[in-house]
């Protein structure tokens, strides 16, 4: 018993500060993967490949909904992966190839190919890029669950992270739309600026992947107990142990439940957001690509800010506090927003300084809730489930961004939208831009915030729970005294 009480106290382990970094370096590599693409794929499609809106969000949402169907895949697999090169790790390393070439071939029209043909071409590329995507991303997060126990470490660990994927994001939202401008000037054709763009994001992902699996060498604890083996092995000789039994299972937990609701509302929201975005500053607003560069400038570096000073705050004021009240306010911005006509750089600028509070808060804090609800499935059922659990949290994330971009093409085909005439749009097509980029994103991010608002997991309710699993851990007596309310019936 002395040794398993050793043992939980192991679990509360700070990671080294260079790891802490290598590990964090892949939210630049997720940015340059998911915000790309979300932002600059089905613009690349309708704009420089001559696929219709219509199609183009169906693409796009195929695409997803294939990433929706692997993602619980992988995160079974990862789970029960035993090799040299660690549970989760292993994955990132199949991921290197695969997103790389399909990223890469994703932003390459082929040219005279029938419409029939490019359709099909895309969507094949699109389902193979979130097919990498995926097995980079739940591993990935999945991990971060079970590098340490210490909860200040994890949320600083998370928030470390976000300001590197914010630098991500000037390389991901900023610096391609700088380039298509450099390479124009150089003489490239639109299409070519953008292809060869496109191709210079995709290595520049692989290469802050490649850091991420060279960094988190020997950083996956052995957080198995006893019980967790023993749960697991009956559930083998009962053959119940599967992806869908488990998905049940962990949905039933309240925290957990709440917050992948709010993930999908939230998630909606941010993907009407980016997936509009181009249309949105190049045509309702009428900027140029450097003046885009400029206001996505402001998400990229002002994020930065916006991070670091969550990470006082966070100190002192209860994490899922900090979540709802910064999405309410910035719901009400975007809703306010729809009714303002955008005129300058300078105005986008403020409405995007006043986006990144809400933006941010979730960034940063999302995963260190839900690291949290591993630990009340561990506590309920003896078992730590964090690929099934994140790989559950990630699928709802790609069903928010495929409703969201099924939408945007709908409405753009709906509209009458044309890519020929740019900013000469019909006012009511800007219009209508304009509403999904702000009117409906706002709605979301309040939907979003109101959720949370009831969320029972709070810091403290958390460190209580801890106090007990690791009492549980270690054989000792324990009970449910300040945390029963989280727990299903039959555990409290």
């Amino acid at each position: 018993m002395e040794n398993q009480t050793n043992a939980n106290q192991d679990l509360m382990i700070k990671i080294p500060f260079w790891k802490k970094i290598g590990y964090s370096v892949g939210g630049a590599t997720d940015t340059l993967a998911y915000d790309f693409v979300a932002l600059f794929l089905m613009f690349f499609m309708t704009d420089m490949a001559g696929v219709s809106p219509a199609v183009a969000g169906t693409i796009v949402s195929l695409g997803v909904i294939w990433d929706v169907i692997t993602d619980p895949i992988v995160g079974a697999l990862a789970d029960r992966t035993k090799t040299r090169f660690g549970k989760k790790r292993t994955w990132l390393i199949v991921a290197v190839p695969v997103l790389l070439v399909s990223y890469m071939l994703l932003f390459t029209d082929l040219g005279n190919m029938s419409a029939g043909a490019k359709n099909a071409y895309f969507i094949v590329l699109s389902m193979c890029f979130w097919t990498g995507y995926t097995f980079f991303s739940v591993p990935y997060y999945s991990m971060g669950a079970s590098m340490t126990m210490d909860n200040n470490e994890r949320s600083k660990i998370r928030m470390l992270g976000m300001i590197i994927q914010y630098v991500g994001i000037f390389f991901s939202n900023v610096a391609p739309t700088m380039m298509v401008t450099l390479l124009l000037s150089k003489g490239l054709s639109d299409y070519n600026a953008w292809h060869y763009t496109a191709w210079m994001a995709a290595i520049l992902c692989v290469i802050t992947l490649i850091i991420v699996v060279i960094s988190t060498k020997d950083i996956e604890l052995d957080i198995e107990t006893e019980e967790s083996r023993k749960a697991k092995e009956e559930a083998r000789a009962e053959k119940k142990e599967n992806f869908f039994k488990e998905a049940v299972e962990v949905l039933k937990i309240k925290p957990y439940l709440m917050l992948v609701v709010m993930n999908l509302a939230y998630r909606i929201a941010y993907c009407l957001v980016i997936t509009c975005m181009a249309y949105f500053l190049l045509y309702s607003c009428g900027l140029s690509t450097m003046e885009m560069s400029a206001a996505n400038m402001v998400i990229s570096f002002g994020g930065i800010v916006v991070v670091a000073i969550l990470m006082k705050v966070v100190d002192k004021v209860d994490k899922v506090k900090i979540f709802y009240i910064l999405n309410i306010f910035t719901g009400v911005v975007m809703i306010i927003a729809n009714f303002i006509n955008f005129t300058s750089l300078w105005m986008v600028m403020v409405l995007f300084i006043l986006y990144l509070f809400g933006s941010c808060s979730y960034w940063s804090l999302n995963m260190p809730m839900m690291y949290d609800t591993v630990e009340v499935d561990e506590f309920q059922s003896g078992r730590r489930r964090e690929g099934t659990m994140f790989s559950i949290y990630l699928c709802i994330q790609k069903v928010g961004y495929a409703v969201a971009a099924s939408l945007v093409g709908q409405v753009l085909a709906r509209t009458g939208y044309d890519d020929t005439l740019g900013a000469n749009n019909p006012q009511h097509v800007l219009d209508a831009i304009q509403g999904m980029f702000c009117l409906g994103s706002g709605a979301f991010f309040i939907i979003a915030a109101i959720i949370m608002i009831a969320y029972p997991l709070r810091g403290d309710v958390y460190q209580k729970l801890y106090a007990q699993l690791e009492k549980k851990r270690a054989g000792e007596e324990y009970n449910t005294e300040g945390f029963a309310h989280v727990l299903n019936k039959k555990y409290r």
